[in-house]
């Protein structure tokens, strides 16, 4: 028997190792100085076209910044119109001197224009394109543009897009008055029936006309800040309404997004006010009939301040705790129910939802959700657990020598 050279026999899986070493390569690779990174992008319409901005980093004054020097600002904003927005990102090449690159987008600002006369369009390319991941968040502009809020500076984060990013997650995980709605959650809440989406608001407070200088982050009391209010409700894909704080946070009780708040309700037995630390909670929706549905909301709680005289050593004073807390919570759902029953006429509860979930034969039987809800009964009940009292007994008030 003739035995091959050893190399013959190599040949092929050499070869193989040779045609799998272009495979390593990144194919899809931007250098950093062919293209813009865009961070922030506002959505506002003007004269029936969509105007587009688009803030870019500048990455070496990013890191004079951080480093304390640096003359020039960290970002740049952009702004084309067109009758679409791949038309208007299109017609921005005239001005930006690099290939726009949205990857690394963390906040996309809808002006209230756009989001009253319908989302679905506008945020077609943004669903469809490649480049774009799907985890920025999505927020509409209150009383002012998408393009003012991008523009103002933040004392905090030289870049400010990365600050909205930032402090929309600190205040949805410690206040819960707001939604982080990235555009995965958008489209499955677009997608659901019985239930309309709603994204969080932001609003300038302040002097605008202050704050797009960067001389105004450099100030102990800045002369505008961007803040945070309430949340904006959908029928479809149009706005219908704003919702408040406390309607936010209600919002996020029934629907499960609630880290952790603060609730603050009336002493018991005398004058002052006392302040629970939520740590947890949990809700859930029962249809009893098409027209009629339960809320039952369990939390978990912890004494986080007490401004009248109790005597907490006192199972009565526990159960009366227990009690104040259950009436401001149930209080609190029954009047955003309400309000969004009578006034904004929109269920971004998800109660529909339940409905077709829990009864799909009744449900389709249904024609007008949103006309049904506007009177449906809800019946409201809150389950508290008071979990710990804190490092003290008595309160302040009572460790008072008179």
């Amino acid at each position: 028997m003739i035995r091959k050279p050893r190399i013959t026999r190599l040949a092929p899986a050499l070869l193989c190792l040779l045609l799998l070493l272009p495979l390593a390569g990144c194919w899809s690779r931007h250098e950093l100085n062919d293209i813009s990174i865009v961070v922030g992008m506002g959505i506002d319409k003007k004269n029936g076209r969509y105007q587009v901005s688009a803030q870019i980093v500048n990455p070496g004054q990013v890191t004079q910044k951080k480093n304390g020097g640096g003359s020039f600002s960290p970002v740049v904003t952009y702004q084309a119109s067109g009758l679409t927005i791949p038309d208007a990102l299109a017609r921005m090449t005239v001005k930006a001197a690099r290939e726009l690159y949205l990857s690394h987008l963390r906040i996309l600002i809808l002006g209230e224009e756009v989001a009253r006369g319908g989302i679905s369009k506008p945020l077609d390319f943004i669903s469809r394109n490649r480049e774009l991941r799907t985890d920025f968040f999505l927020i509409v502009a209150k009383n002012a543009s998408a393009s003012e809020i991008l523009d103002m500076y933040s004392p905090i984060d030289p870049i400010p897009s990365n600050s909205l990013f930032t402090k929309l997650e600190t205040s949805d995980n410690t206040w819960s008055a707001t939604g982080k709605v990235t555009l995965d959650r958008l489209i499955q809440d677009l997608s659901k029936e019985g239930k309309g989406p709603a994204l969080t608001t932001i609003e300038l407070v302040g002097k605008p006309l202050a704050g797009d200088k960067i001389s105004s982050a450099q100030e102990i009391n800045p002369a505008v800040v961007l803040k945070y209010d309430g949340m904006a409700a959908f029928k479809y894909d149009r706005m219908a309404g704003w919702m408040d704080e406390n309607d936010a946070r209600v919002l996020n009780f029934i629907q499960n997004s609630t880290y952790m708040t603060t609730l603050t309700a009336p002493c018991p037995s005398s004058k002052g006010l006392v302040s629970y630390q939520v740590l947890r909670s949990h809700a859930k929706i029962r249809s009893l009939a098409p027209d009629e549905f339960e809320v039952v909301l369990h939390t978990q709680q912890d004494i986080a301040d007490i401004g009248c005289r109790l005597d907490i050593t006192d199972p009565s004073t526990l159960s009366a705790l227990t009690k104040a807390a259950d009436e401001k919570l149930e209080a609190m759902m029954n009047k955003t129910i309400h309000k969004l029953q009578k006034q904004l006429k929109v269920d971004v509860f998800g109660f529909g939802d339940a409905l077709h979930r829990q009864n799909p034969r009744e449900w389709r039987k249904i024609k007008d959700w949103d006309r049904e809800f506007e009177t449906a009964r809800v019946k409201v009940k809150s389950v508290s657990t008071i979990r710990r009292i804190g490092t003290t007994i008595k309160s302040m008030q009572d460790e008072v020598q008179r």
